[in-house]
């Protein structure tokens, strides 16, 4: 996977062990994603380092700064996850949402997801080890998704 590697370089770059890269400005993240800082690209990274549920696309492109760009929304959407910056995942309603590969995430590691069914926030969970898929000869594995779909805690404590 091209991510993997990326994240990697992104983190050897910017010496990160325990330091988190959320917090590095947008432009930064860009410029060692080896990324050229744009204008879209940056107030998108901006808002999804911002936003530690994640953001859908649809969001995304309802914000001020999205209007009337969609496909370069789309485009930035794109470059952002092949350099390793963000991952897609779906929530609990089957909507794709955008966030921040973080210190946690990036260990190159299989990592569940939580997604609340009732206000589908999504959390990495990188404390659970999963075992690693071996597939068939001839076989190529491009994405391995595992989400636990549930009630976060904030979401229980208000129907119990």
């Amino acid at each position: 996977m091209v991510y993997c590697n990326n994240v990697a370089n992104i983190a050897t770059q910017f010496n990160v062990t325990k330091m988190h890269l959320e917090n590095f400005s947008a432009e930064d993240l860009l410029r060692k994603a080896n990324l050229k800082v744009t204008k879209w690209r940056k107030v998108l990274l901006q808002k999804i380092i911002s936003s530690p549920n994640g953001l859908s696309y649809s969001d995304l492109s309802q914000s001020t700064e999205f209007e009337g760009h969609r496909v370069t929304l789309y485009r930035a959407l794109i470059d952002l996850e092949e350099a390793g910056l963000i991952e897609k995942l779906r929530d609990a309603s089957g909507t794709i949402i955008y966030m921040l590969i973080t210190s946690e995430s990036k260990s190159h590691k299989l990592h569940p997801h939580f997604s609340c069914r009732m206000c589908n926030y999504v959390i990495c969970l990188t404390d659970i080890n999963l075992p690693s898929v071996v597939l068939p000869a001839g076989y190529t594995k491009e994405q391995v998704i595992c989400l636990v779909y549930g009630l976060c805690d904030k979401c229980n404590a208000t129907i119990a």
